[in-house]
């Protein structure tokens, strides 16, 4: 009797603006993933072209299978009229979804979170096999916000979260089994719409308060993000081109080529080569513009002290 292969579930949260990005993501996945298993890739999306779903659905192999989940109607039912809360400024209510991956998925016991903005330089399935002990999941440190000194100040005073334990939620390892026994969901639906903290990095932050002391902090190697520290990356497993350093609008951000790498077999390369030669200087200084915007608000949360003080009056922690 054939054993039957394991399989290793990857889930992504896209709107139509990302595809093009996650292709190549899902390329990368594709290249180093071994006979011995099973890649379930599920794209949680809002707003998808019919086109791009076609695109996304073919490129499913003998092994690694893309299937497609929209995440409208799920996201009311999760959360009846509370999700239109969700929507602000600076991000799509998308950043949301994975929150909601262990409730959604009840039958599976572990699970793994990228952005769409990620390339995969191993077999993810390393990724997976990660002994959580116990942890509610596992992720690499946030770099950018230990790069700068107003982030540091926000996540330490704002937050109350100590820099190296605050962690990035683009890349992650989870526990489903333990994110439905402790309530996860509701608990962060309570916290969300109890408190309307003003934060930053939103999702981000509220999975890094709701989690504090029960995460594996991994190496950066796990989560290689564009840093203004000296590092010295050699063969990063996963490559995560996060907030305004992207290859696709920079020449010169750090561990592009993998990108490129996994561009070239993507049906959107040439769209990714159009939109990095027509980034314009307008959009550069909308970039520098918007980076300037979010440290001032780091510092303006932090002075104002009622993150602080919201954070401080929750019981929607885990213990």
């Amino acid at each position: 009797m054939l054993n039957k292969k394991r399989e290793i579930p990857i889930f992504y949260s896209i709107n139509d603006a990302y595809v093009p990005y996650l292709s190549v993501s899902i390329e990368s996945i594709s290249e180093h993933a071994s006979e011995e298993n099973e890649y379930s890739i599920i794209v949680l999306y809002q707003n998808l072209t019919v086109d791009n779903r076609a695109k996304l659905a073919k490129m499913s192999q003998s092994n690694v299978k893309v299937s497609l989940v929209s995440m409208d109607d799920n996201l009311s039912q999760l959360m009846g009229n509370e999700h239109t809360k969700l929507r602000g400024d600076y991000f799509t209510y998308t950043i949301y979804f994975r929150l909601f991956i262990a409730e959604m998925f009840p039958k599976l016991n572990k699970g793994i979170y990228l952005d769409a903005d990620t390339v995969v330089n191993c077999d993810i399935a390393e990724f997976y096999e990660l002994d959580l002990a116990g942890n509610l999941l596992a992720a690499a440190p946030d770099t950018f916000a230990a790069d700068n000194t107003e982030s540091v100040e926000y996540v330490e005073k704002a937050l109350g979260i100590p820099i190296r334990q605050y962690f990035n939620s683009g890349v992650l390892l989870m526990d489903l089994e333990r994110f439905r026994e402790v309530k996860f969901a509701d608990r962060f639906l309570n916290f969300l719409n109890t408190y309307q903290l003003d934060v930053l990095a939103a999702d981000q932050d509220y999975l890094n308060l709701m989690t504090l002391g029960k995460v594996l902090i991994l190496g950066r190697t796990w989560n290689t993000t564009p840093t203004t520290q000296k590092v010295n990356d050699i063969n990063p497993h996963i490559v995560h081109y996060c907030l305004f350093y992207k290859p696709w609008h920079y020449r010169d951000v750090q561990n592009r080529s993998y990108f490129w790498k996994y561009a070239q077999k993507s049906t959107y390369y040439e769209l990714l080569q159009s939109e990095l030669a027509d980034y314009s200087k307008e959009d550069r200084e909308n970039d520098l513009n918007n980076l300037h915007f979010l440290l001032n608000k780091a510092l303006e949360v932090v002075a104002k002290g009622e993150t602080k003080s919201r954070i401080e009056a929750s019981q929607d922690m885990i213990q």
